[in-house]
């Protein structure tokens, strides 16, 4: 099979599509009533029965073309081949990274993940890398290389993270080989090996024979046997105790899928698993947001829509085009989400674990969007692929580094525009956004979620915004450093990035919103008109009682008209005490004048916040950033400006308008 029949077939099915481009306000393109998508499961469409008729067998199915079949890498440009043998090049004769007892041991120790994770992936990225290369280059120098990469990590333990090593019943520590248990990069690390054996088991037969036998037995032994026969890892949302699910779900179902599909050596079984993979993310798609919006926010949406509509794809592959899943109505949605939360440039709206920053992969944008039949997506996707050169991910994701590699081609024959969606609305999830003008990155850009501080990966944050202006950061959500113990752990929210009081959002003596599925905002309510885009909600029900919060109802607005933002807040209390306004920001804020402060960027316009000097007085505090993640979005420093009554109070007003 080669390259064109891919695209004509297989995975190439989405290709043939074509429903008409989606409108540029998506999000107020809702039904009538709740404004909810109706979310087609797949368990409805498919069973035993149909799959028995439709799935291909193993040896049958050709979701890529191998590397034998050197016509179906020939349209890969040659500017990428280049790139990735080269790089391939530079790993020749190199000592592969070395995983000892005691970096595995340093996150039970000290709660550092980082140093373990560091050669883990390098591993990985490096297997990936040189397994493109030999396919594009077709002429065996990298096989030696790859058998030692597979032979390394067939040699591991766990082929998870220290991190997750507590899923095992002895708990956090060095991994129980007796009991494999699957986390999001065994899963990974089992559908990589699976590509693999499938893209170049029989050049490995070559070096020995040994080689793809490992393969498909340790895939066999870390994944498709416990995948098969447990039903307690709490992401499969099979056990009697239902626990909300997030990425995991669907990250984890695509690789065993596709590892299923591809190694399963039993017909049976292999259709079983299909359907008990099927049954797991029909739970994901129960437990994700009824609007379609990422809970888990932009950066998650990668490894949470993406792996779904990986699986999506693999279905309709492997059952010869007899399913059509992709064009779903409500998957559609899901991919829309990622357009409507994009402010500028690298920019998107994040809160919780989320990174304000992110750089998706292009093709994965563009292959939602074909997928889907929106041709916005498609088109977002070569605004953010570079001219030149290929962007594999960094962590040897093998199961996207293929498809993204032959779609590059397409990928630079597509129409490009950028994302600059005026307006968006997600009820569910309480999520605005809202532009000066739809197209352009100029002028106030404004966002604002009122979530429920229980969601996945969440922070207690509910009913705070952001503000841009001219595609520039003014206030903002800092985000999260990198994951340590504390992360996920007991003392999660004693991490200042996790707390109500780093973000956009009051203090009532003090205290902070507190934690919990019913603490969010409520009475939300949104306006989007030609003029102004407006935005209500009390936030009392995100404090718990010990703040005394009887009302505070928030109105952010975005005033076209004026071109400023206003945010007012109207509040009554059970007790007079010292209130407070909390922003954000990277700019330098100086004093400009009675009521008035200036915040300065480097390369952009000073904004300014101007409030009632006869009400409130500004604090400044420098916040130095120590964590790489934050340097790197935010530079040296943040800001954290107060806006504090000049006395207690029991009820009152404050207006305040950012210029």
């Amino acid at each position: 099979m080669n390259r064109r029949e891919v695209l004509g077939g297989g995975l190439g099915l989405l290709a043939a599509i074509n429903v008409p481009g989606s409108h540029a306000l998506a999000a107020q393109a809702l039904p009538p009533r709740d404004g909810v998508v109706p979310k087609r499961y797949l368990r409805t469409v498919l069973d035993e029965a149909f799959l028995a008729r439709h799935l291909q067998p193993a040896n049958a199915w050709h979701p890529y073309p191998k590397a034998a079949d050197r016509d179906g890498w020939r349209d890969v440009p040659a500017d990428v081949v280049a790139q990735l043998t080269t790089r391939a090049d530079g790993w020749l004769g190199q000592d592969w990274p070395q995983l000892p007892a005691s970096l595995f041991l340093e996150f039970r120790e000290n709660g550092n993940r980082t140093r373990y994770e560091q050669r883990y992936f390098e591993r990985r990225n490096r297997l990936a890398g040189l397994v493109l290369a030999e396919c594009l280059q077709g002429q065996g120098r990298y096989l030696h290389a790859i058998a030692d990469g597979v032979w390394h990590i067939c040699e591991e333990g766990f082929w998870g993270l220290p991190a997750h090593s507590g899923m095992q019943r002895s708990g956090v520590g060095l991994p129980d080989v007796t009991e494999p248990v699957i986390d999001l990069f065994a899963a990974e690390t089992g559908v990589t090996l699976a590509h693999v054996h499938y893209l170049l088991g029989a050049e490995l037969a070559g070096v020995s024979p040994l080689l793809p036998a490992r393969i498909a037995g340790e895939v066999k032994r870390r994944i498709l046997d416990p995948g098969w026969q447990r039903d307690d890892f709490k992401w499969m949302g099979l056990g009697a105790r239902k626990e909300p699910l997030n990425n995991w779900t669907s990250w984890i179902a695509s690789s065993w899928l596709e590892a299923n599909l591809l190694l399963e050596p039993d017909p049976a079984r292999r259709i079983g698993a299909t359907l008990k993979i099927c049954g797991c993310l029909d739970r994901f798609l129960e437990d994700y947001s009824a609007d379609g919006a990422c809970e888990e926010g932009p950066g998650y949406w990668a490894l949470s829509a993406g792996p779904y509509l990986d699986c999506l794809a693999a279905l309709e592959s492997a059952t010869g085009g007899a399913l059509k899943l992709a064009g779903d109505p409500f998957v559609r949605r899901m991919g829309r989400y990622v357009l409507d939360v994009h402010v500028a440039d690298d920019w998107f709206v994040n809160y919780g674990d989320a990174h304000a920053r992110v750089r998706h992969s292009p093709q994965l944008l563009y292959r939602f969007g074909r997928a889907t039949g929106d041709r916005e997506m498609m088109a977002f996707g070569a605004c953010r692929a570079p001219a030149s050169g290929f962007e594999a991910s960094s962590q040897g994701r093998l199961a996207r580094d293929i498809p993204d590699l032959l779609n590059v081609a397409a990928l630079r024959g597509q129409a490009r525009a950028d994302a600059l969606v005026r307006s968006s609305w997600y009820p569910a999830l309480g999520l605005v956004t809202a532009r000066q003008q739809a197209g352009s990155k100029a002028g106030f850009y404004l966002a604002a979620q009122t979530a429920s501080n229980a969601r996945s990966h969440g922070h207690h944050d509910s009913g705070s915004f952001i503000v841009f202006h001219d595609g520039a950061p003014v206030f903002i959500d800092p985000g999260v450093e990198a994951y340590t113990a504390r992360t996920f752990g007991p003392e999660r929210y004693s991490i200042w990035t996790m707390q109500s009081g780093y973000h956009n959002l009051p203090l009532v003596d003090g205290t902070m919103q507190a934690g919990g599925a019913t603490n969010r905002a409520s009475r939300v309510k949104v306006d989007d008109g030609a003029t102004v885009t407006m935005m209500s909600m009390d936030l009392a029900t995100a404090y718990g009682p010990e703040a005394g919060v009887t009302r505070w109802d928030r109105t952010l607005a975005l005033r076209r008209d004026r071109g400023v933002v206003t945010l007012q807040e109207v509040f009554q209390l059970q007790r007079s005490v010292p209130v407070a306004l909390v922003f954000m920001t990277p700019r330098l804020p100086e004093p400009a004048g009675s009521g008035r402060l200036k915040l300065s960027l480097a390369g952009s316009a000073p904004v300014h916040l101007n409030f009632d000097a006869g009400t409130a007085r500004a604090g400044i505090e420098r916040l130095p950033l120590a964590d790489a993640g934050l340097r790197r979005e935010w530079g040296e420093a943040l800001y954290r400006v107060t806006l504090a009554s000049l006395q207690p109070m029991a009820q009152g007003e404050l207006a305040i308008t950012i210029s």
